[in-house]
This record gives C-alpha cells, structure tokens and sequence, in this order.
C-alpha cells in the first residue's frame, strides 16, 4: 500500500468535492454524532456523516489502500473527458441556434484567433464564436479537463482582446431540484456570474439554463444514550445548514 499515492488521491477527491472533512480519515456517527476512524470501524457501525459540511458519507473498506470515507451526496452529471460525441452536439446546437437569431454574427466552430506577441496574448480557439449586435462573442464549452487556473487564463485572455466570454457546463441528463455537490469548477462560474451558472443537457438543444445555488439544510436526528461511564448523553434534534457552499440546492431562473 501507497501512504503518499493515498494521500494525494485523498486530498484531489476532496479538492473536486469542495470538502476537506474527510481527509483525517474520520467522520462523526449519524445517532451518537461522535467521531470515529475509518480503519476502526465497520459499516455496521454506521451511518455517518462528514463533520464539515454535515453531507452523509460512505465508509470504504479497501484491499489494496487506505480505509476511507468519501462524500456520499452526489456531483452534478457532467460529461465526463473522452464523451467528444456530447460536446460535438452541444456545439453544433448552439452554433445553428444563434446562427438562427442572429444571421449577421458570423458564426464558427473552432475558429482560430491569432497570438498577439505584441500585447502578450496567446492563441485562442473558442468553441463557437461570433458577434451580437456588432460586439465579439465567444463561448467555451467547458471540458472536465480543464483546471481552475487554465479557465482563469483562457477567461483574461479573452478579456484582454475585449471578447466576451460565456462558459457553459454541458451535462449527461437535466438536473433535478435536489441538493447536489457542484465541482470546483462550477462553483468558480457561479462567482464569475454573479450567481449563476449556465447549463446544458441534450433536451436543451440550443437553449442554456442558468442555474443559482441555494441553500440546502439537514436534520440533526435526536438521540439519547448513555456512555462508558453510565451518564446520560444526547445530541440533535435540530436543522442544520450545510456549511461548505458547494452543497446547494437549485432554481433556475
């Protein structure tokens, strides 16, 4: 077993997921709400809940690695690297819809935009771009690949050349109006946006759904017991908002 190689897979699934609760290898019962280490307890034991963001966990009893709990709420359905068929269509759909309102945009795929040495710009080549009402326009279809800082990078650059830039977040099924754990990613739209984030599913065709994260809040169950020592001990019996704010609900708008 790989202690290093564990860690690091650890600390990248707790990075996706928004939550570092985990990462210590312990998680707090859902009845007694005290805390208890993966390697020492079965799922019999269970269940449990991340002690952070208070999202329900699963207990991971592996052969060739560390014992582990991992957040059990789910991520929102992107399409995952290597699904180039999906974002294919996305494209395609979105590039014959504003060719259709907006005839005199000059719309394309994969048109390139030349690097500028001059002003320090890179070459860029946005998935669709055009022009609404005379001003420049590009739109990213954005691929699970890409990390926070290349969004960063891709966003100033367009921002430099005075292009405006809208990323969207191509996803397998619609999403349902049940809490969901956005990925960093998204969380990172939902701050560019003022709140937002633009979605797309097949159904949508050419269309977008912008999407607001809300709150969303779990119940504390109430439990009475007694300890090792004979006391009485109780806890719950109460809401609690989620803490980390990646674990929203939605509406869209």
């Amino acid at each position: 077993m790989d202690c290093e190689q564990d860690e690091k897979r650890i600390l990248i699934n707790a990075e996706e997921v928004g939550c570092f609760g985990l990462v210590e290898g312990k998680a707090k019962n859902i009845r007694t709400h005290q805390f208890h280490y993966a390697e020492t307890v079965s799922k019999l034991d269970g269940p449990f809940y991340c002690a952070v963001c208070y999202s329900d966990v699963i207990l991971r009893k592996c052969v060739d690695k560390k014992d582990h709990f991992a957040h059990k709420t789910p991520l929102s359905p992107v399409i995952p690297k290597g699904e180039s068929e999906r974002h294919e269509l996305c494209k395609k759909s979105f590039c014959k819809h504003l060719s259709s309102i907006f005839p005199d945009g000059h719309w394309e795929t994969e048109r390139p935009i030349k690097e500028n040495k001059e002003k320090k710009l890179s070459a860029l080549r946005p998935d669709i771009s055009g022009r609404i009402n005379g001003f420049p326009v590009a739109i990213e279809i954005q691929a699970s690949s890409l990390t926070i800082p290349e969004i960063i990078k891709r966003t100033a650059s367009y921002s430099k050349r005075k292009i405006a830039i809208l990323w969207i977040v191509p996803l397998l099924e619609k999403l349902q109006n049940t809490p969901f754990r956005p990925r960093q990613y998204e969380r990172y739209f939902h701050s560019i946006y003022y709140g937002r984030v633009y979605y797309w599913w097949p159904e949508l065709e050419g269309n977008v759904i912008p999407v607001h994260y809300g709150s969303a809040k779990r119940h504390m169950e109430y439990r009475l017991w007694y300890d090792e020592n004979g006391d009485v001990q109780e806890a719950g019996g109460f809401d609690k908002l989620y803490k980390v704010i990646n674990i929203m609900s939605f509406t869209s708008y």
